[in-house]
């Protein structure tokens, strides 16, 4: 994110794409996108920054796609994508290197959290994944299974 970077389990992330921008196909929710093609499937494209209400630059020469696994059990929605800057880094967590942030959480956030004095935030990806199903519901979407054939 532009303001402060997410924390996601690396087992969340699937790929992590050059930016290229989304084909826009959700008129009413400025914070998806629009779909992008990956891997022969039509996956939506969130900014988290505009669905936390904060706000988003829509290119930078650092801007990426991380493709997400869903964390959720919907199998209408097997991966999603993230518009975020630059590459993702591992990191090994220590507990003694995080504490709660004492400034409040966006809608989308579960936690703020200092990682090494660094502000981070810690994204509510069930519920991110959630909003994104209530505006595909009313589209027609070829999606991944999990087996990797695909479907409508």
């Amino acid at each position: 994110m532009q303001q402060r970077p997410l924390l996601i389990p690396s087992a969340c992330i699937a790929d992590i794409e050059n930016y290229s921008r989304p084909e826009p196909n959700y008129p009413e929710a400025e914070w998806l996108l629009g779909d992008l093609n990956w891997r022969g499937a039509k996956i939506p494209v969130v900014s988290f920054e505009r669905l936390n209400r904060g706000r988003f630059a829509e290119f930078s020469a650092t801007n990426r796609i991380a493709v997400m696994h869903r964390t959720s059990k919907n199998n209408r929605l097997p991966f999603y994508a993230m518009v975020v800057q630059g590459v993702p880094q591992p990191l090994t967590l220590v507990r003694e290197e995080v504490r709660s942030a004492t400034d409040e959480t966006g809608p989308m956030e579960k936690y703020r959290v200092l990682l090494r004095e660094v502000p981070a935030s810690i994204p509510d990806l069930y519920l991110l994944e959630q909003k994104i199903n209530e505006v595909i519901s009313g589209y027609k979407h070829e999606v991944v299974q999990e087996t990797g054939e695909m479907s409508e």
